[in-house]
């Protein structure tokens, strides 16, 4: 490129006033946000701005006057970094909507995670409506292995469904497919799988050696577990204090970061307890973390072991804490035992954990928020699919002062970010509403954010949300869907080939 003299200097002083939040007066720029009360929690703004996009980035937040080719009027509103949620199982894009709607502009699958990776990001190119991105999955990989690990064993794993109920969830894999575990862990690592995803509790045939083994790959690959621990139960043996110790443990042993999911659903009453044993494990030097999603229920399968004789006391619920997914109501226990027992549709929501525990998680300074949703399939979903989000702004923040707006926000946004930004390079540009982050970006009304979906009604979208922007393209406008758009990226960590 040919510089011209005098011309450089003036393009890096109209650079310079852009990093100072000072744009030139004669920039005009794609879009711009005017008079909205922006909250940054990284650099700790909150305050009225004007914010301007270029592109995919945002190039202003400022005080100054701004021109745009269309302009919006955000007085009232309050702008934020667009959420990061690291725990999404929802995949079509009905459900993406109602995420949009939520505030959601990164959906990540880390839980359970994928095999092989490169096949899961191809299926995905130029699709999505928001940023997506996937762990490499400890669970389907060992399936695969128990399969033989040839053709029909990775024909096997279209069926997901079989990683949790088929015969090998309680197998170890077999002494002779065992070595190929961690370079296949690290195989998905560098086609540029977030972590590594294990859902422990899923496959009872893991066993303690083996966990440490797929820690150890995050520990040498410098990356995190998403773990799904060993046991959900307040009654030792195989509590969730024991398996939460064996997280910490690991991840002291191999310096890998643990990410322990949805504490909430784990340890119920206990999770405040689960969530002080790790901050005096970080205290310690043991990178770990968790997560917590706003509601008091969980969902899973009747037939998984989750419910194996016992559940009772392990959970501290009964039967009519279930809620069926196909009909909405409490179950008795003639019904538990036919759904048990049958063939037909065996998801129910349990409902374990009081209002007064998730508001003490949300306020741990540990915790971050994430939903653990999945697709929506009518009103008896699980309404954290539909607003998680918005639950945390309108209940948690204005109507019950559990939080303030800033505090919530970086736990949706900011937090996420950070936990994944060491080996994720595109998350250092997530989570932050400056100059020069991505164009993920949304704007709430705060007298009327929030959930719409609930228990037996759960899809309904969150209210609330007036603008949604994902790399700098409305994906919600004046509070509608906009259709026809698919601005979504691919999410991946620095291995990829």
């Amino acid at each position: 490129m040919r510089l011209i003299p005098g011309r450089t200097i003036a393009l890096a002083a109209v650079a310079a006033l852009s990093l100072a939040g000072r744009p030139a007066a004669a920039a005009v720029y794609d879009v711009v946000y005017i008079g909205a009360r922006a909250i940054d929690p990284e650099s700790g703004l909150d305050a009225v701005r004007n914010i301007a996009i270029d592109g995919d980035r945002i190039t202003a937040v400022t005080a100054a006057p701004i021109e745009g080719r269309r302009t919006i009027d955000a007085r009232g509103l309050i702008a934020a970094p667009g959420f990061i949620d690291l725990h999404s199982h929802a995949t079509n894009q009905e459900t993406a909507g109602y995420q949009a709607r939520d505030g959601v502009t990164t959906r990540l699958e880390l839980e359970i995670g994928a095999y092989p990776v490169d096949r899961w990001y191809a299926k995905r190119q130029g699709r999505e409506l928001l940023n997506y991105g996937t762990s490499v999955g400890h669970t389907p990989i060992r399936y695969f292995l128990q399969k033989g690990g040839g053709a029909e064993a990775l024909a096997a794993l279209d069926k997901p469904e079989a990683f949790f109920a088929g015969e090998e969830i309680d197998l170890p894999i077999p002494d002779a497919q065992y070595d190929r575990l961690a370079p296949l862990l690290e195989e998905g690592l560098r086609a540029g799988a977030i972590g590594i995803g294990s859902g422990t509790q899923y496959a009872p045939g893991i066993t303690h050696k083996e966990m440490l083994d797929v820690t150890r790959v995050a520990g040498r690959m410098r990356t995190c577990v998403f773990t799904h621990v060993r046991y959900g139960s307040l009654i030792e043996p195989d509590s969730t204090l024991e398996s939460v110790q064996e997280s910490i443990a690991n991840a002291a042993i191999t310096g890998a970061c643990v990410h322990v999911v949805h504490i909430n659903s784990m340890a119920m009453s206990d999770a405040p307890l689960m969530t002080r044993l790790m901050r005096e494990a970080k205290a310690h030097g043991a990178d770990v973390s968790t997560e917590a999603y706003p509601w008091d229920g969980s969902v899973d399968s009747i037939r998984s072991v989750i419910f194996d004789p016992g559940w009772e006391k392990r959970w501290g619920v009964g039967v009519g804490d279930l809620q069926s997914r196909s009909t909405g109501k409490r179950l008795t226990q003639t019904e538990f035992d036919a759904l048990r027992t049958g063939t037909g549709d065996d998801g129910v929501i349990m409902h374990m954990n009081s209002e007064a525990t998730i508001a003490t998680l949300l306020r741990d300074p540990l915790v971050l928020v994430a939903s653990d949703g999945g697709n929506i399939a009518g009103p008896n979903s699980h309404p954290r699919s539909a607003g998680t989000f918005a639950r945390v702004l309108g209940h948690y923040v204005r109507e019950t002062g559990a939080l303030g707006w800033s505090e919530a926000i970086r736990k949706m946004a900011l937090m996420p970010a950070q936990r994944l930004e060491a080996f994720v390079p595109a998350m250092r540009r997530k989570g932050r509403l400056q100059a020069g982050a991505d164009a993920d970006i949304v704007l709430f009304d705060p007298a009327t954010v929030g959930a719409r979906a609930a228990y037996g009604d759960a899809d309904r979208p969150s209210e609330g949300f007036r603008y949604v922007m994902v790399n700098g393209v409305l994906v919600v406008d004046r509070g509608a869907l906009v259709p026809d758009v698919r601005p979504g990226r691919p999410v991946r960590s620095e291995f990829r080939k």
